[in-house]
């Protein structure tokens, strides 16, 4: 079964490849209908990890700045897929220079930054005040990069997005990304879907708490271990009842 899941699961990557490949081009052909692309590429991608998604808390249709969690590759569309709105990403320079991906940032309105040039990140910063004050949101991950290792908890945050979101003064939501790259298994490797939540935390301006930036972190690391550990306990109930359930079989065939 794990090798036939592993053959279906080398489709679905391929399919996916095939959908931002076009997404990209599509992009590039015609930059009018970019967000209309980007929502049905994403929708597409989600859609072949996904068994569930669960949205907890409400998106704040007034802030400025979403921070979260980076657990996957594959967060960008998840979060493109569950909201509706144009969002603009703070991206490395280095996807601007992929033959066609390149596309999908720099005709989209996302931000292209390079960290080791100064210059670069002060255009960043201007960039992302032109985006807010047309009533876009920006989102970023403070941890820059995901922890492969163990997606169930952050790495370091960079105090990048502390200086853009206090010299800017905008408004900042949390949100959390559960289960995600859990949808990717190994030995052999396969694709299988997963529930998949996204809890937004309440939104807030800097200004009203000089600590918000590591209580952030804290809120965003005490829901992750709360959701895992509550998944955790489901897998072991389930275990639990079918070892019940093999007893029971086992007493009666003796019988």
């Amino acid at each position: 079964m794990k090798i036939l899941n592993s053959i279906t699961s080398f489709f679905k990557l391929l399919a996916g490849g095939i959908c931002v490949f076009f997404t990209g081009l599509m992009c590039g052909i015609n930059p009018k209908n970019e967000l209309k692309y980007r929502k049905w590429c994403s929708k597409f991608l989600i859609n072949l990890v996904a068994k569930e998604i669960i949205i907890e808390g409400e998106l704040d249709k007034s802030t400025n700045l979403l921070i979260g969690n980076h657990t996957h590759n594959l967060d960008i569309a998840l979060m493109e897929s569950v909201i509706d709105e144009k969002l603009i990403w703070v991206a490395k320079k280095e996807l601007g220079e992929i033959p066609v991906i390149k596309y999908m940032v720099t005709k989209t309105g996302m931000i292209l930054v390079d960290r080791n040039d100064k210059r670069s990140v002060l255009k960043m910063l201007k960039e992302i005040k032109e985006k807010t004050q047309k009533g876009l949101k920006v989102v970023l991950f403070p941890e820059g990069t995901r922890n492969k290792i163990n997606p169930k908890k952050m790495i370091k945050w960079k105090n990048g997005p502390k200086a853009v979101a206090e010299k800017l003064n905008l408004k900042v939501q949390p949100f959390v990304i559960v289960n995600l790259p859990f949808t990717f298994k190994n030995n052999p490797f396969r694709i299988e879907k997963q529930m998949i939540k996204v809890v937004f935390l309440p939104s807030f301006y800097p200004k009203d708490n000089p600590k918000w930036f590591e209580e952030s972190k804290e809120k965003i690391q005490k829901v992750l271990d709360k959701e895992y550990s509550k998944m955790e306990n489901e897998k072991l109930k389930v275990k639990s009842e079918k070892l019940k359930m093999e007893n029971f079989n086992i007493f009666t065939t003796l019988l």
